[in-house]
């Protein structure tokens, strides 16, 4: 063995060589040192920005990152503007150690400004760390360019507690159907019509009245929407306005100013002048007596207010606007046996009635509560009765409730025209 291993040694060790030799030129030819490493972007980054921005807005955009091998050199911000398809530099910011303990990290804000563009343009913005070896890390945002500036129309309108013949007196309600961001649209993309605007999300509507020379008040504001998420897109709605009080003879305006937060912004319309009447006053107060008696009620039961007088019981009940129809179980119960409907009330709304104050009670309320049918009548309930759904009301309050072996009467006090 020794004789074998002393005569082929030089053949082994020129073998061994040759191998050598063999693997260093692979690894030389597989393995290229390519330069340091890369910079690292944390994945905490808040580069996350909203979908559409105005222009002059500024666009935050925060970055977390750490150096590796070689210290960071800069941060450079890029932007691309369609239709343009070429990334332009606007901003290089030299580094400067901000260490947060908290994110453990280096933290940079940068404060992107959109520029000048066409509305619904889209922009890409780079953010680059740079390290001092040339290589670098990027985190790109996009976005679309969107109008700030709001707009604001009156469609039409209407009255909603005055007669169309009658005059509009304080405490009438006119409603105004309005319309926002005319032909808006609260996102886009590439197949979104040219003709479409991109707003920005609308806030609120603020409505302002001005009564003769007196100062403008705010009269009430609402969100947009009332509930749900807010939006940049045309939305159309009515907005109830109330005449104010000792108003007559005056001209009065109403100033509706739609509002959008982000950037603040905001656009007005005025309505044209309304110049109140003075109130209708009604009757002096009428005394009238509902008797049930028997069983089916007889000849004293009913009401008819159109005619102000009793209705029979062989009346037809297309006449009888108000009716005891039962006193069971110790609850006297009224009905309008015909398309008469009543809106209980307050005392002072009595005190006060005139023949537009009680048209306005009956007109703002709820279609709940406006009933044909009331439970259980009590001493000190007020109602108006709006009187087969024409333009006739009288108010009402019970004076007096009394029950007898055979029966029960109800005493009422009227207001009516």
């Amino acid at each position: 063995m020794k004789h074998f291993l002393k005569r082929y040694a030089p053949l082994l060790l020129l073998t061994l060589t040759g191998l050598t030799t063999s693997c260093d030129e692979k690894l030389d030819e597989l393995y290229t040192e390519v330069g340091p490493q890369f910079p690292t972007i944390l994945a905490n980054s808040s580069f996350t920005p909203a979908t559409k921005y105005a222009v002059g807005e500024t666009v935050p955009l925060e970055l977390n990152f750490a150096q590796q091998t070689d210290p960071i050199n800069e941060i450079l911000v890029l932007q691309k503007v369609e239709p343009s398809r070429d990334s332009v530099v606007v901003q290089t910011i030299p580094y400067k150690p901000a260490y947060s303990r908290l994110k453990r990290a280096d933290t940079l804000v940068v404060n992107y400004v959109v520029p000048q563009a066409a509305n619904k343009s889209l922009i890409r913005v780079d953010v680059r760390v740079v390290s001092q070896n040339g290589q670098f890390r990027t985190r790109s945002a996009e976005f679309r360019v969107a109008e700030a500036t709001p707009t604001i129309r009156i469609n039409s309108v209407a009255n909603v507690t005055a007669p169309t013949a009658g005059p509009i007196v304080a405490g009438d309600v006119v409603r105004y159907n309005l319309t926002l961001n005319v032909n808006g649209v609260t996102s886009a993309t590439t197949t979104t019509p040219a003709t479409s605007i991109l707003y920005k999300d609308l806030d609120s509507l603020i409505t302002y009245v001005q009564v003769g020379t007196t100062a403008e008040r705010r009269l009430l504001r609402q969100r947009l929407p009332a509930v749900g998420a807010q939006t940049g897109a045309a939305t159309t709605l009515s907005v109830d306005a109330t005449i104010p009080a000792n108003s007559a003879g005056q001209a009065v305006t109403f100033r509706f100013e739609a509002k959008v937060r982000t950037p603040a912004r905001s656009a007005s319309v005025t309505s044209s002048a309304i110049t109140p009447g003075t109130p209708t006053a009604l009757a002096a107060v009428r005394p009238i007596t509902l008797t049930y008696t028997g069983t089916t009620g007889g000849d004293l039961a009913a009401f008819n207010f159109a005619a102000f007088s009793a209705a029979a019981a062989a009346d037809a009940a297309t006449v009888k606007d108000i009716a005891i129809t039962s006193i069971a179980t110790n609850q006297v119960k009224l009905d309008a046996l015909n398309t008469t409907r009543l809106v209980k009330t307050t005392a002072a709304v009595y005190t006060a009635a005139t023949s537009n104050s009680i048209r306005q009670t009956y007109l703002t309320a709820t279609a709940a509560n406006q009933v044909a049918s009331v439970a259980n009548v009590l001493v000190g309930d007020v109602y108006v009765a709006r009187v087969r759904g024409g333009d006739q009301y009288v108010v009402f309050t019970v004076t007096g409730l009394n029950r007898t072996a055979t029966g029960v009467s109800l005493a009422l006090d009227v207001k009516a025209l």
